[in-house]
């Protein structure tokens, strides 16, 4: 057990509730036994640290708290988390990332230790996350730490430095939100051996191609309960009929933004399309960013969703206003999986930092592609000056991380 995991796991579900404030969860731990969980809620509301605190009660008296960003310490919309901790007589403090916020960082840690508080944080807070859940390494005989050099622990090491490795990419974008009041554009991508995303009948139209395997899709599935948004072009829309929503992970399902370009959708297609049929919490309705009219949303029984239409006369300058719109939303990380079209217009204007690439070496892909009888839709070229930054393979499928 971790239990920065379990502040994690809390974390997720406040994507999308918490914005513009980060998504953070905490939990209170006395004894070995979790006493308190909480996470950031709707601003103005308790952070998470706090619902935490509140969920423990007296119990928090003594105890530890665990919380994946760093507590806050200035008055905001709320009071500081570090007044909190302080008043609930909390002993330790474990937190996974530091604040980019310059009037939190580093400044938390200082007053909390005043206060007579330990503090541990980054790689050293997950670290130790796992001994305080069932392993005592300050023990020692001879010199030998108990468990030292045990497989066992080694493993628990080696799952809080993925665990610390996670939580880092989950706030890479807020970190980038924060630095440059914008929104992270995460590009998710498959392709088969043969570099097709997708099929081409004869008539030009597309049909979808089931690529990656189930490994990689629940990865794709995490992604999305990350993102405060998800965008997808209309020719996938109309191809795939997805639902965008996130089935196989933990977590709040993203808002579904659909890029609709010069595509006018019919009644029959947005009577038809899973993505504006599927409820929506309040608040999330699907967004279309058009340049044409969009009448069909406007007919009594049409869908609850809203309309933004884009007026600039290039895909660059319309791409400027979407994002500078997702970002007074208080949006932190975008997911766009893209069609072939989308794909290189994205690649062309260089606006996004981050391509998550999937190849699948399952020759299943190719003789599926063969057997409908249909052209292989590649996938666009790539950009030069890509840095890959990291490699996993899970199943068939080999993801490449790339970033600008």
């Amino acid at each position: 057990m971790n239990y920065l995991h379990l502040a994690f796991e809390q974390s997720l579900f406040s994507v999308g509730i918490s914005r513009p404030n980060p998504a953070v969860g905490a939990v209170v731990v006395k004894d070995g036994i979790v006493v308190g969980k909480g996470r950031t809620q709707r601003p103005g509301n308790a952070h998470a640290e706090v619902v935490a605190l509140r969920d423990a009660g007296e119990l928090a008296r003594g105890a530890a708290i665990y919380v994946t960003l760093e507590p806050c310490c200035h008055y905001g919309r709320t009071p500081p988390c570090t007044k909190a901790i302080i008043d609930a007589g909390i002993k330790e403090v474990y937190f996974a990332h530091a604040d980019p916020n310059p009037v939190v960082r580093g400044k938390s840690r200082a007053i909390l230790e005043e206060a007579g508080i330990q503090v541990f944080e980054g790689l050293e807070a997950c670290e130790k996350a796992v001994v305080q859940a069932g392993w005592d390494d300050s023990c020692s005989q001879d010199g030998c730490k108990v468990l030292a050099g045990n497989e066992i622990l080694d493993d628990a090491r080696a799952e809080s430095r993925m665990l610390f490795h996670e939580i880092e990419r989950f706030f890479e974008a807020y970190d980038y939100y924060v630095r440059n009041k914008a929104t992270f554009v995460e590009i998710k991508s498959a392709v088969s051996q043969e570099g097709y995303m997708g099929a081409l009948a004869a008539d030009g139209s597309h049909a979808p191609l089931k690529i990656t395997g189930q490994g990689a899709n629940c990865w794709n599935h995490e992604l999305r309960a990350m993102s405060d948004a998800i965008l997808v072009g209309a020719g996938t829309v109309l191809a795939d009929n997805p639902a965008l929503d996130v089935r196989f992970a933990q977590g709040n399902n993203p808002v579904k933004i659909i890029w609709a370009g010069h595509h006018e959708f019919s009644a029959a297609e947005v009577a038809g399309l899973r993505v504006f049929q599927a409820p929506a919490e309040e608040g999330k309705e699907p967004v279309v960013f058009t340049c044409v009219p969009q009448p069909a949303f406007e007919k009594a029984g049409a869908p609850k969703v809203e309309i933004v239409t884009l007026n600039a006369a290039t895909f660059v300058a319309n791409w400027c206003q979407m994002l500078e719109n997702l970002a007074a939303r208080g949006m932190h990380r975008l997911m766009v999986e893209p069609g072939a079209r989308l794909a290189a217009e994205i690649f062309k204007c260089g606006l996004w930092n981050r391509l998550d690439l999937w190849q699948s070496s399952d020759p299943a892909v190719e003789r599926a592609l063969e057997s409908c009888g249909a052209d292989g839709l590649a996938y666009p070229e790539l950009p030069t000056a890509l840095v890959a930054r990291e490699s996993f393979i899970i199943g068939p499928d080999v993801l490449t991380v790339y970033s600008r």
